[in-house]
Order: C-alpha cells, then structure tokens, then sequence
C-alpha cells in the first residue's frame, strides 16, 4: 500500500515538474520537440543527478521507462493546451510549488 502510494506521488511530482518545463518553453514559443525537450529535462533532470551522483546507474528513467512516457506525454499535452491560461506565469509558480510539496510529502512518508 505505501509502495503504490509513494509511486504515484513520484509519477505525479514528474508530471507537474514536466509541465513546469513545458510552460518555459511556451513562454519562449518554442515548437512540440521544444516543450518536451525541457519538460523532460525539469522532470527528470533532479532524479537523474542524484542517481549518478550516486552511482546508481543506469539512472532511475533508463530502468523505468514510464518516467519518459509520462514526460513526453505531458509535454505534447501542455504544448495543445498552454495557450488557455491567461497568466502562464502564475500556472507556473503554482505548479512548482505544487511539485515541491509533493516531494517533501515523499520524504515524510520515508520517516
């Protein structure tokens, strides 16, 4: 029960991450491989310095792949939808800090 509800927190934090990264790349206007370019990097870009840091290679989205779905798939899906919000601005803080919290949620429940 806690492995299920710590996975999907951990997939949930990625995504919002991804979709902090996608939001840059709309403000720059960039194109679809732009947004998933950098929604992959901020979302797995945290985990993947740590797993090397660590020496746990191959890095956590090598040997899940999942990560990399989530991230391109919400990235191409930010990309068709990021021109809705009036303050992209605003949507990003807002999904930073709404990431931010999900990890810090994540290491409560490790204690």
């Amino acid at each position: 029960m806690l492995g299920t509800f710590l996975t999907a927190i951990d997939w949930f934090g990625v995504a919002i991450f991804a979709v902090t990264g996608a939001l840059v790349a709309s403000r720059k206007r960039m194109d679809i491989f732009g947004f998933i370019l950098l929604g992959c990097v901020t979302g797995m870009g945290g985990g993947t310095l740590r797993d090397a840091m660590l020496g746990a290679l191959p890095v956590f989205w090598v040997r899940e792949p999942i990560y990399l779905a989530i991230c391109v798939a919400v990235s191409a899906a930010t990309f068709f939808l990021a021109h809705i919000p009036e303050s992209r601005y605003r949507v990003l803080l807002w999904l930073d800090a709404a990431g931010l919290d999900e990890v810090v949620k994540a290491l409560d429940a490790l204690k």
